[in-house]
């Protein structure tokens, strides 16, 4: 799957920068193409200029708002809409100018939604980027804040806005918990760079497998574009894990036998269970409507059981959800398992900024 990537404001940014560096592992390793575009909106001068580094033809920093860089108001998600639409006909020139335009399956916005150019800014774009090619989804990523951030008032109600805002124009949002990828204790300066790979990095088989060509990385049962634009709805979590496997298993010239394979199933479970566990934000399968998950394994190890066994256990613990599957024979020593859990109809983590949002307006207004 190929997409055009936009980061708005400082998380979406370095978040987007990330992307790019994913392409350039995805060319590497698998030899497939996940980004045709790669761009980053901000009235941040300085904050654009530590990205400067990044050398690739497909990477376009994108400075808006310059007589506003230093206002007192940056924070506010009214600033950051009002800058996206004030700069909406340069913005959708540059995007509508990426070589490869035409080719790419989605859109693929992020932003925080602490405040700022980013939380503002990016339903604005949406809207923008559907009204004009109808029919190309429209995705998004929402960093929710860290915990000491949910201290400041402000912030709540920033976040409370920007996700009631994206969630009505954006075909599916996927929200991430900062908390969930945080580096080390806090996650100071120096280790926003650790968390944001983390974020980004499990989205990599996902892309990779949907979009894959060579004939190496074709399994059982591949995954389409298609397979990931009909899950993808609302409200979305996704994860990923790993089960190692021990070398022992992987003797040369000889054939896996059965008690193996059983151990394989085993260690298929393991990962599902943990890239459950591992969700960007806690969710639960039975409120999610649509499900798709994604086997990746070694392919003497790989088998048909494996995916039938993560697709019942995915089944009963989503209680009738629409499960979608697929094999990936990307892992060399180990199974992983992608799952995206989407259509979800209730998120408690959503539903705490909304009400924590209503009662201060509401105090405010006494």
């Amino acid at each position: 799957m190929k997409l055009l990537v936009v980061g708005v404001g400082d998380c979406g940014c370095r978040l987007a920068a990330e992307f790019v560096r994913l392409q350039r592992r995805a060319r590497a390793e698998r030899n497939v193409n996940i980004v045709a575009g790669a761009y980053a909106i901000n009235n941040n001068q300085a904050s654009l200029a530590e990205l400067a580094a990044i050398e690739a033809e497909f990477w376009h920093p994108i400075l808006i708002g310059r007589d506003y860089a230093s206002s007192d108001v940056s924070k506010l998600n009214e600033f950051g809409a009002k800058l996206a639409r004030d700069e909406r006909d340069r913005i959708m020139a540059a995007i509508r100018a990426t070589p490869d335009f035409f080719e790419t399956d989605a859109f693929l916005l992020i932003a925080g939604a602490a405040g700022g150019v980013g939380s503002g800014g990016i339903s604005v774009i949406a809207q923008m980027l559907r009204q004009r090619y109808v029919g190309r989804p429209v995705y998004a990523v929402v960093t929710l804040p860290f915990e000491s951030e949910e201290l400041n008032s402000e912030c709540v109600c920033n976040t409370a806005i920007c996700l009631k805002s994206v969630y009505k124009v954006a075909d599916a949002v996927f929200l991430v918990d900062n908390e969930r990828f945080k580096a080390g204790d806090g996650a100071p300066p120096q280790k926003l760079g650790e968390s944001n790979r983390k974020i980004v990095d499990i989205f990599y088989d996902l892309l990779c497998a949907s979009g894959a060509v060579d004939s190496k990385y074709v399994g059982a049962r591949n995954l389409g574009i298609g397979d990931v634009i009909q899950t993808l709805a609302g409200w979305t979590a996704i994860g990923v894990a790993r089960a190692e496997l021990t070398s022992a298993r992987f003797s040369f010239g000889k054939s896996v036998d059965f008690q193996k394979k059983g151990g394989g199933v085993v260690k298929a479970l393991e990962a599902m269970n943990a890239a459950l566990s591992a969700l960007s934000v806690d969710c639960r399968l039975e409120d999610a409507g649509r499900v798709l998950y994604l086997l990746s394994a070694p392919i003497r190890e790989a088998s048909l059981d494996m995916s039938r066994v993560i697709g019942n256990r995915l089944s009963e613990l989503s209680r009738g959800s629409d499960i979608r599957g697929a094999d990936f024979p990307g892992e060399r020593n180990g199974i992983q398992v992608s799952a995206l859990i989407s259509e979800l109809a209730y998120v408690e983590k959503v539903k705490s900024y909304y009400d924590r949002a209503a009662t201060l307006i509401s105090e405010r207004g006494k």
